[in-house]
């Protein structure tokens, strides 16, 4: 005969149930800013070792994702207000502040705190001498005019694009997804003892006012290419830090072409649909959702952006802006391509 246990059950405490959690939505953060805390410090520590490669003998400059499409945003409005000038009248090109220097005059300080280095500048002793801003990048001022007398100002009609967007994967990776406006330049071309320089590249080199941008995935290759081509004799040259993952991550829409891998996404399903990249320039619709993007990742805190503090009015100003795109560039229905270079 079983002996029969007279044991009270215990009883479950309610408020000590833990909610099963969704994987739907944990990307999710929280919405109000409780400020600095040792989590946050380690959840940043823990997403630069997984995104970022860096090193402290780097002889290439490093951009920042939210800097580079603040370039593009401020050549489309340089670029439409050029189109309407006879019917707007003149003046600066945009009303939006001009948080892309104050970026730059950050960089050119450095950053306090090495180990929270997201950008170039900020890992390792900061660079001395002129440096070019963005908005003087767009205006066709470079490093090299800053030091020379001042000169008659660039015409209109000789505009052209400042930067020279390069994208150094394999040309399947390229054709399968890219930045737009990115040429294809795989890092075998690195190999060749002579003609490893494509037509591009030689007209951008150490050109007053122009700027060369490089690319990978995750940082694999744009280390190891940056520094090669440093050393060649490219002075103007970047690398967009943390690659495609980071640019998919902080700009989902708007700003690529083709459909992304998992390893640019992170996810754990391939994509469903396959599309090629064959999009060349920026419509309208593009520079709306990266005018949206851009105002939400500079006045997120927890990124760590230093140029929250001009949020609350580049906020203000995407309205007119995104307006101002409307009407420069005809019916929002047909969405015309907008060509910034």
């Amino acid at each position: 005969m079983s002996a029969v246990s007279t044991a009270k059950p215990k009883k479950s405490d309610p408020l000590s149930k833990k909610t099963p959690e969704n994987p739907k939505y944990a990307h999710i953060r929280h919405t109000v800013d409780t400020g600095s805390s040792v989590t946050k410090y380690l959840e940043k520590i823990e997403d630069i070792r997984k995104n970022y490669r860096f090193k402290k003998d780097e002889v290439f400059k490093r951009m920042k994702v939210t800097t580079f499409v603040q370039l593009i945003v401020q050549v489309a409005e340089f670029e439409a207000r050029n189109s309407t000038q006879s019917t707007i009248g003149n003046g600066n090109y945009t009303d939006r502040p001009d948080t892309a220097d104050l970026e730059v005059q950050h960089i050119q300080r450095g950053s306090p705190v090495p180990s929270l280095a997201v950008t170039e500048g900020d890992y390792g002793e900061p660079r001395t001498g002129a440096r070019s801003t963005l908005q003087g990048v767009v205006k066709g001022v470079g490093e090299i005019d800053s030091a020379r007398p001042p000169q008659a100002a660039t015409k209109v009609e000789d505009f052209s694009c400042p930067y020279l967007l390069l994208d150094i994967r394999d040309a399947d990776s390229f054709e399968d997804c890219h930045i737009i406006t990115a040429k294809n330049y795989p890092t075998s071309m690195l190999s060749r003892a002579t003609n490893y320089e494509s037509k591009d590249m030689l007209a951008f080199k150490n050109q007053p006012g122009k700027i060369i941008v490089v690319y990978d995935e995750d940082e694999r290759l744009g280390p190891n290419a940056a520094t090669t081509l440093i050393q060649r004799g490219y002075d103007n040259l970047f690398l967009l830090s943390g690659g495609l993952r980071i640019a998919y991550r902080y700009f989902p829409e708007g700003l690529m072409t083709g459909t992304p891998n998992q390893n640019i996404t992170e996810s754990t399903k391939p994509p469903k649909t396959k599309e090629k990249a064959s999009q060349k320039s920026f419509t309208t619709f593009d520079l709306e959702k990266l005018h949206t993007q851009l105002d939400s990742q500079l006045s997120d805190r927890s990124v760590g952006s230093r140029l929250s503090n001009a949020s609350t009015v580049s906020s203000r100003m995407g309205q007119t802006s995104t307006s101002r795109f409307s009407s420069v560039s005809g019916s929002v229905s047909g969405r015309p391509p907008f060509k910034p270079c």
